[in-house]
């Protein structure tokens, strides 16, 4: 009898354990699933200013103990009887582009590979944390555009120019070393592109017609006619459809940068009125056309890019048309 109750109990006990269970599940299925986490949306772009791409003589004279200091003239120059500023390395353009050929070859000056970018920027000290200032010097190619347009390009927003470069920081009374200076490698985080900054050849030659794009030729007027091709081109002349303006155009006498006011009165004066077109830039290799984008980008033109191949390539392909003279 007691065995009988002892089992009555254990298959009520069972009951009640498979009811919950059920009631449970049953539950578990109408409740509303939780939502699934929001995709990554991606960073808004960043908004050039002069304050974010320029300081004076002055500021880094009281900061140059905490920044990360780039020489961008030639290593001649940065070896030479003037010398450099005191800690900075040396990196001229070619240090960041790909030298294999010879000019007109494909990629031949183009920015190289973004792992080697990355690898060549930390073996500078760049860490990725620390800021940076660049600087070359006044009546160059732009240099010191050249490489912040590279960090602005791997995603380093935290590098600026030295305003006026070498000449400026002399004239300021600033000091200058002699010593050959390499700072302790670093890991530098970013190792992609992003396409916001440069175009390519097969990308200009398909969008060459397209109405809502301007093209900027940023070489002297003789360079732009084809008068004179002083650095080799295959063929003188410019590209279909752009218009002439002179990078020179961007500096006071003392190769300063305009400011921000002026800048915008020589950048309407040109013709350059939509700040929400689609503007490309190029000079013979690209370094010029990249200090000429970072202006443009401080200036508001959000769509400033570089071509990065530049006139070289574009003149070394018998495919693609040139013209000569004042004309677009």
């Amino acid at each position: 009898m007691k065995r009988n109750n002892l089992f009555a109990k254990l298959l009520l006990v069972t009951a009640l354990i498979v009811s919950f269970a059920g009631s449970a599940m049953a539950a578990a299925s109408a409740a509303p699933k939780a939502a699934a986490p929001a995709a990554p949306q991606p960073s808004a772009p960043f908004t050039e200013t002069y304050k974010s791409l320029f300081v004076t003589p002055e500021w880094l004279k009281a900061n140059i103990g905490s920044v990360v200091l780039i020489d961008a003239r030639a290593q001649s120059l940065y070896k030479g009887q003037q010398g450099h500023l005191p800690g900075a390395v040396n990196a001229e353009w070619t240090y960041f582009a790909n030298m294999g050929g010879k000019a007109g070859d494909p990629n031949w000056g183009d920015i190289t590979d973004p792992a080697v970018v990355a690898k060549r920027i930390g073996a500078l000290g760049v860490d990725g944390k620390k800021e940076v200032i660049v600087y070359g010097d006044g009546g160059d190619w732009g240099n010191a555009g050249w490489v912040v347009w590279i960090f602005r390009t791997t995603g380093f927003n935290n590098a600026k120019i030295l305003d006026g470069g070498f000449s400026a920081w002399k004239a300021s009374g600033g000091k200058t070393s002699n010593t050959t200076h390499a700072n302790k490698a670093a890991a530098y985080p970013h190792n992609k592109f992003d396409p916001a900054y440069n175009v390519s050849t097969e990308w200009l030659a398909s969008n060459i017609d397209n109405p809502n794009l301007t093209i900027v030729d940023v070489r002297s007027e003789k360079e732009y006619t084809g008068e004179i091709r002083p650095f080799g081109e295959a063929r003188p002349g410019h590209i279909p459809g752009a218009i002439n303006f002179d990078m020179s155009n961007v500096f006071t006498p003392d190769f300063r940068v305009h400011s921000e006011e002026k800048m915008q009165e020589v950048l309407l004066s040109a013709g350059f009125t939509d700040k929400d077109r689609e503007i490309i830039l190029y000079d013979t290799a690209g370094v010029r056309s990249a200090f000429t984008t970072m202006i443009f980008r401080v200036c508001g033109y959000k769509n400033a890019r570089n071509y990065d191949s530049a006139y070289h390539a574009w003149s070394a392909n018998k495919n693609l048309e040139i013209r000569q003279g004042p004309n677009p």
